[in-house]
């Protein structure tokens, strides 16, 4: 099999798919819904199994909750749902690996939504879990250093943007003073191109650490090179048991 004739003719259908709901609908949160169905309908199909794709919120065991996501990639084997509507769960923040904000065209507002988007999640807390007595203690080397529980991955999809340089030049303005933990991690331009990181070896990776720097990849297969560097990530992602007893601390019996 082919994979780099797969993946063009995938981005070459999610594309059909976005401008067919261009010209169907007119009705901006309509279409943001449609793009938001045609990326999940990917994710769903290429990535494993354990691991659910919905919209919704997350929440910690402190009453903190984060903005409306579009996409939420959590473990589905091991999450309750709070909340759940035909389209939208509220999940513990735990239970989530990563998010996707979908965009039909990225500029420099949208980006900046997505930058607000991103730091109400990754602010959010994760502690509800059972402490493990086992001698043997699992962490989890990213963004340059050891967690002990894995941190929330932000991504943005967009199947357009503003030219890339000019995408480039906001992107570090917003992220000039932000933590290496605290950002948007990757970015997919299904038209143009990918933002993501390259190390000192020239290493590509979705996530950045003390010693990447932002890369701009001008590619002709976009959806395969992001499809590729996401999946590295999640592939690894796991969680300890949640201790939902933490979230019953505010409420009254």
């Amino acid at each position: 099999m082919d994979l780099n004739e797969l993946f063009n003719q995938v981005s070459q259908r999610m594309l059909v798919d976005f401008e067919s709901t261009k010209t169907s609908l007119k009705h901006s949160g309509s279409k943001g819904a449609s793009n938001e169905e045609i990326v999940k309908n990917f994710l769903i199909q290429y990535l494993p199994k354990g691991l659910g794709i919905t919209s919704g919120q997350a929440i910690d065991s402190n009453g903190a909750s984060s903005k409306q996501l579009d996409i939420i990639i959590y473990d589905e084997l091991k999450t309750p749902v709070f909340f759940q509507t035909a389209d939208l769960k509220v999940l513990p923040i735990e239970c989530i690996y990563a998010v996707i904000e979908v965009k039909s065209m990225l500029n420099k507002s949208e980006l900046k939504k997505s930058y607000e988007n991103m730091l109400s999640v990754k602010k959010l807390e994760k502690t509800a879990y059972f402490n493990s007595n086992s001698e043997i203690q699992s962490t989890h080397n990213l963004y340059g250093r050891c967690w002990e529980n894995w941190p929330v991955a932000h991504f943005v999809f967009a199947f357009d943007s503003i030219g890339l340089e000019s995408l480039e030049e906001s992107f570090l303005e917003l992220h000039s003073n932000s933590q290496i933990h605290q950002r948007i991690d990757s970015i997919c331009i299904l038209k143009k191109g990918v933002f993501l990181n390259q190390d000192i070896d020239g290493q590509l990776s979705a996530l950045p650490g003390p010693s990447t720097i932002l890369a701009v990849s001008h590619t002709k297969k976009p959806l395969f090179l992001f499809y590729s560097i996401i999946s590295v990530i999640l592939n690894q992602a796991q969680m300890k048991p949640l201790n939902f007893q933490r979230y019953l601390s505010q409420v009254r019996f």
